[in-house]
């Protein structure tokens, strides 16, 4: 064997050695960068929230069993019985319900996040304009299976912070009530949830002084 192909095997040999013994990793086994964690961190949360949704709902469709569900327009009394019937089957349900069974703490926090970045992004200023045009509710507080009060608002929520959310099934909505994100059941009209003191749009530039 000529002394530069031994050398080459030699240095073959020094690299099966280095991996071997993990001096040498792949790409792959390098460190993640924090960015991807935190991508990775905040995709586990919102799937965890996600879950936490569909387990309010398989339970709304247990509760909704046997009650008839008015067809077509129907009279104002036939929605309003069914609302209040399914309201009150959904409160049996779960009737030890309180806040942040659904917005637990690690919801809570990636929701402030959300809200924090989609109001001192680029669409801040319109969303603070959308939300002071749906004329905003003040000197409210809400509690989980209450009713949302007859004659309240029903406060829009801007489109452009909608889709910094997480995507909701089309019973549920998400509606800001003065200093609380609430978590509402359209047709029972019910508080399934809510994050108290989130900076809603009309609070942010404070917020960021």
């Amino acid at each position: 064997m000529s002394m530069e192909r031994l050398t080459s095997y030699s240095r073959f040999r020094i690299l099966l050695a280095f991996l071997s013994a993990g001096l040498l990793l792949p790409a792959a086994a390098l460190p993640q960068s924090k960015p991807a964690a935190n991508v990775n961190r905040d995709g586990a949360i919102s799937a965890e929230f996600q879950k936490h949704v569909a387990d309010y709902m398989n339970l709304r469709k247990k509760a909704e069993a046997g009650i008839a569900v008015p067809k077509g327009t129907g009279s104002p009394e036939k929605i309003t019985g069914y609302q209040h019937q399914l309201g009150d089957a959904i409160r049996a349900a779960r009737p030890q319900a309180a806040q942040g069974e659904i917005f637990t703490p690690a919801v809570t926090e990636l929701f402030r996040r959300l809200v924090f970045s989609s109001l001192n992004g680029p669409d801040g200023t319109k969303i603070r304009k959308s939300y002071q045009r749906a004329e905003p509710i003040h000197g409210v507080r809400l509690e989980v299976n209450q009713a949302y009060p007859d004659g309240l608002p029903l406060q829009s929520m801007p489109p452009s912070l909608l889709l910094n959310l997480p995507h909701l099934p089309k019973e549920l909505e998400y509606r800001f009530v003065d200093h609380e994100l609430v978590l509402r059941d359209i047709a029972s009209n019910l508080v399934i949830d809510l994050i108290p003191e989130l900076t809603p749009p009309d609070q942010s530039s404070s917020k960021k002084k």
